[in-house]
């Protein structure tokens, strides 16, 4: 697309990772913002395929999109948004267009996910969305496949 996003739904516009969301990225992950950044451009300078920064109305509201999964089978899908964004139905708007670009644009048919122990709603938006609970790990994190 001409006007730098890769990505849309009715409510989100998705573009490439860039150093204009640091802030974002420091609001949602803390002290590990920075780096998760650097990681995401890097990823998206080689492969194209990393989290979007997601933008709602104007403003940077959340990060989701794929990884590759090495060692694992398929995409690993992410969404993360600010807190005062939750509730909005955005997660689940994202998730399901998301996964329709991945199999049009992408080509791809398999998916998993983690969801950090606790994170209920996560959850909920990735079973809606067809994902099962595959394995919980030894800290609570759970995979979730579709299919």
């Amino acid at each position: 697309m001409n006007d730098g996003f890769s990505f849309r739904t009715l409510r989100l516009t998705g573009r490439a990772p860039d150093p204009l969301a640091l802030g974002l990225y420091k609001r949602l992950f803390r002290e590990s913002g920075e780096g998760d950044l650097e990681r995401d451009m890097q990823d998206w300078g080689r492969h194209q395929i990393a989290p979007w920064t997601l933008s709602h109305a104007g403003n940077d509201v959340g990060v989701g999109g794929f990884r590759l999964g090495f060692g694992d089978d398929g995409l690993e899908v992410l969404f993360h948004f600010l807190p005062d964004m939750w509730g909005q139905g955005l997660a689940s708007e994202f998730l399901l267009a998301a996964m329709d670009h991945a199999r049009g644009t992408l080509k791809e048919h398999r998916f998993f996910g983690r969801v950090s122990g606790g994170s209920d709603s996560s959850k909920r938006v990735m079973e809606k969305a067809g994902f099962r609970a595959e394995a919980q790990n030894a800290d609570g994190q759970l995979l979730m496949r579709l299919g």
